[in-house]
């Protein structure tokens, strides 16, 4: 078992699509955590935003792949996905650059719609080609790998991007991800291009001939036909929607210390991604036995970990700096174990012509979560305070959490994944 495993893994590290694709990601992956903190301070600190305009910078950042995801991951399926990616990577190379010439919110604001415009467009695009480019058999370790890659950013680029923002000014931030968007789209010239073939439905119509609202449906029949995955994603949306009551009022919440807290998130921000790439190793080498135990606990630590955030604001800076790294980094081992086993669950129970389309549908409903516990948690913090925020937000995560682990059999008890689909995008299934 072990010798199929090293072979397996060696076989993927040979596979030279796949590394390009990977390559990309990674710089992209890095660019984007070297923007967010920068936009976090410069909106929060600089500018002493309210918690209802923090909520509206991620609004603004996920709102509009709430609309534009499922239409994206048609053109992801129809169309050549290495250049919807590069298109992508190039405006938000322009878009980041604009970053540094705002001088109002209302001007942030509209460069993240455009960004998230074509983030939308970029991760069906990616999601499909690492289905192309991947067999089945080893999936598990690309997606595994793949998680490792967005964590792993998270360690280094906010620790760059606190350390440029203290030092030089949070512009180079910005300037430093728009060259990673550059490097990203000139790595993936090494990935081939998409194969398209004519393929029909069950119907016998083609698929070139279907219309947009047609190609929608068929991405929301292929998860009502994943009786777990369909299940899986309510919870995980729910989990999802909680986390926003107080993720994007962290800012604010730290605000309240003495000093700056750009350097104490940058930390913890690192430490989360510590946690996450751990745990993310983890699960590439064990056999996931049950999505919904990793959900159910992931969600309960999650929210004790949101918790115990306000205890810390009282606290010496000294004490602030040291135990909120300690919280984040708990916090990502628990995150990634909701993530890891629900993305490997997607990823291996949606046919290849369909993963554009899937996945543009679970991107629109998870953000649509989002964008909702984002609105709730500016709202909350508005009226109640950011504390309650915080405290409100965990203390749901831990009920959803222990409700999932109580009605986990009755969970699982619908698992019943349809077999994916091997070959190119466009392929018959046979």
């Amino acid at each position: 078992m072990n010798h199929n495993k090293q072979v397996e893994k060696a076989s993927l590290m040979r596979n030279k699509p796949y590394l390009y694709l990977i390559s990309s990601q990674v710089v992209s992956s890095l660019g984007d955590w070297l923007d967010m903190l920068a936009i976090m301070a410069l909106v929060a600190l600089k500018w002493e935003a309210s918690p209802i305009a923090m909520a509206g910078v991620g609004l603004c950042l996920l709102g509009p792949m709430a609309v534009v995801s499922p239409v994206a991951g048609i053109l992801a399926d129809k169309y050549d996905r290495k250049k919807l990616m590069i298109l992508s990577d190039v405006i938000r190379c322009l878009v980041v650059i604009g970053f540094v010439f705002s001088t109002a919110l209302w001007q942030i604001y509209t460069l993240l719609i455009i960004k998230s415009i074509f983030a939308a467009l970029f991760i069906p695009a990616k999601n499909g080609k690492l289905k192309e480019i991947v067999p089945e058999s080893q999936m598990q370790s690309a997606m595994a790998i793949s998680g490792v890659v967005d964590n792993g950013s998270k360690i280094v680029g906010p620790l760059i991007s606190g350390l440029l923002v203290s030092l030089v000014g949070i512009q180079w931030s910005f300037y430093l991800d728009a060259a990673s968007f550059v490097l990203s789209a000139i790595l993936l010239f090494g990935v081939p291009k998409t194969i398209n073939e004519t393929f029909v439905n069950d119907s016998g119509i083609p698929k070139e001939k279907e219309t947009m609202i047609s190609q929608l449906k068929d991405g929301l029949t292929v998860l009502r036909q994943i009786p777990f995955l369909s299940a899986g994603l309510m919870v995980f949306s729910v989990a999802l929607l909680v986390i926003q009551i107080a993720d994007t009022q962290l800012m604010v919440l730290l605000r309240q210390i003495d000093g700056d807290p750009t350097e104490i998130v940058g930390y913890g921000i690192a430490a989360n991604g510590i946690g996450m790439l751990i745990m993310s190793i983890i699960l590439s080498k064990k056999k996931i036995q049950s999505t919904a135990i990793y959900i159910g606990l992931g969600s309960a630590v999650v929210g004790l970990c949101f918790a115990g955030m306000v205890l810390l604001v009282p606290l010496s800076i000294v004490m602030t700096t040291i135990l909120t790294p300690l919280l984040f980094f708990i916090a990502g081992l628990a995150a990634a174990a909701i993530i890891i086993p629900f993305q490997i669950t997607a990823q291996k129970g949606t046919p290849v012509q369909y993963t554009g389309r899937v996945f543009g549908t679970i991107s629109s409903v998870t953000t649509l979560a989002s964008l909702i516990g984002m609105v709730s948690g500016g709202v909350i913090a508005e009226i109640f305070g950011v504390n309650m925020a915080f405290v409100l937000s965990g203390g749901l995560l831990v009920i959803v959490g222990i409700v999932v682990l109580i009605k986990r059999s009755k969970l699982e008890s619908r698992v019943n994944l349809a077999e994916s689909d091997r070959g190119l995008q466009g392929k018959a299934s046979g």
